[in-house]
């Protein structure tokens, strides 16, 4: 779990370990030791590029020295003197446009129509949290699944994840005093969360940069899904027998080492099997976009690509019939990992596995979300890769304008 805290170098023995473990890097011992000293002094590291801050060297710290607070310090002191480069505004969650806008105006009407609902300001005591990944993936929620759940939530309303993992930290304030005034308008109880990086943002990082969400309640909504299918309530029709590899989301570590078992025992109560991958749980590696978090990267899109197709290659490694993501942004991700990767094993999100089941057809519809995110990273990103311009976040204010929300 991650605590904002500073990294503490009294605690550090230098033992390497959180980064000879960590996924992404595999460092021998001696290696990751010096690594890890050049961390600690500041200097230029392996670590600094590399790094997708998906936590996990928090987690293999022996000693609780909270690695990942150091990275993350580290960048946001990089940003602070540089800001960030031009190609980075087509990632950014409230930047317009985006590679997310980019799809929301090319969506069938249907869709268009439901996010436009989810906009609605009206009073909501207990609903299902739209955050950015399901906006773009609307077509998820057509479903039994959903039927009789009231759905909130805007691109403007965007938990601010990605933000996060970049280290940039008083754009996350402004983020936390945002959603704390929109929860508080929505008079909202109870709030479920389809997006493993929406609950932990809105459990355990929003509160530690200001949000104010006492008396709320937030919960998975994969639980009640869960709950409906052991009870009966969703009756298995059509159990799918087939084998998958399951993709964690790099905040499942940070719910606790039991979290990552929910989509399995949802998986178990349609009858998939699953085929664990070499990377699985709290060893995970991102779904890609983590290869953009860095501050030397800033979104270089062939970072991403290769961050990608690393963990398409790993998921490979190990026969099965598909690939299974329980994460929006996953889904997307590993869809155009494809393109780097080229292979025949479908990516499939944990709902559509589980409308498979019940009777009914999924729209299926991550490849085209991933042709038109190449597309709009060609179109909008490509041109600006050698722009020197460099740029600070803008402010966010605590209600976005009603007339341009997005």
């Amino acid at each position: 779990m991650y605590r904002r805290q500073p990294f503490d170098p009294d605690r550090c023995t230098l033992c390497g370990e959180c980064f000879h473990r960590c996924p992404v890097l595999h460092l021998p011992l001696e290696r990751a030791r010096q690594e890890m000293q050049a961390l600690v002094e500041g200097r230029d590291s392996l670590i600094l590029r590399a790094c997708t801050s998906c936590m996990a060297c928090n987690n293999f710290c022996p000693t609780d020295a909270r690695p990942a607070n150091r990275i993350l310090d580290l960048w946001h002191e990089a940003y602070q003197r540089e800001g960030l480069p031009a190609r980075a505004r087509y990632f950014l969650p409230h930047a317009r446009p985006n590679f997310r806008t980019d799809i929301l105006n090319r969506l069938p009407p249907d869709e268009r129509e439901a996010i436009a609902r989810w906009r609605r300001a009206d009073p909501a005591p207990e609903f299902l949290y739209a955050g950015c990944n399901l906006i773009t993936a609307p077509y998820l929620t057509f479903s039994a699944l959903f039927d009789g759940v009231d759905i909130r939530g805007a691109l403007d309303y965007c938990c601010g994840e990605m933000l996060f993992r970049m280290g940039l930290y008083e754009t996350m304030e402004q983020v936390a005093q945002r959603l704390t005034h929109w929860l508080r308008a929505l008079e909202a109880r109870r709030v479920y969360v389809l997006c493993t990086a929406g609950l932990n943002m809105f459990t355990h990082i929003l509160p530690q940069f200001g949000a104010d969400f006492s008396g709320i309640e937030f919960r998975p909504y994969l639980a009640v899904v869960l709950d409906r299918l052991r009870s009966g309530d969703l009756r298995v029709v059509r159990p799918r027998t087939w084998t998958v590899t399951v993709q964690d989301s790099c905040h499942a570590r940070m719910l606790g080492d039991s979290f990552a078992e929910l989509p399995r025992q949802v998986l178990e109560a349609v009858g998939v099997e699953v085929r664990e991958a070499p990377h699985n749980r709290g060893e995970q590696l991102c779904c890609g976009i983590g290869g953009g978090f860095s501050h030397a990267s800033a979104y270089n899109p062939f970072r991403i690509l290769l961050s990608a197709r690393a963990t398409s290659r790993d998921h490979r490694r190990v026969p099965a019939d598909g690939t299974c993501v329980y994460c929006v942004g996953c889904l997307e991700m590993l869809s155009v990992a494809r393109f780097a990767d080229p292979n025949r094993r479908p990516v499939v999100h944990l709902l559509e596995l589980v409308q498979w089941a019940v009777g009914e057809t999924p729209r299926r519809r991550q490849g085209t979300l991933a042709w038109q995110f190449l597309l709009g990273t060609v179109r909008r990103q490509f041109p600006r890769l050698l722009d020197p311009e460099r740029f600070g976040h803008p402010d966010l204010p605590v209600e976005p304008d009603p007339r341009t929300l997005i």
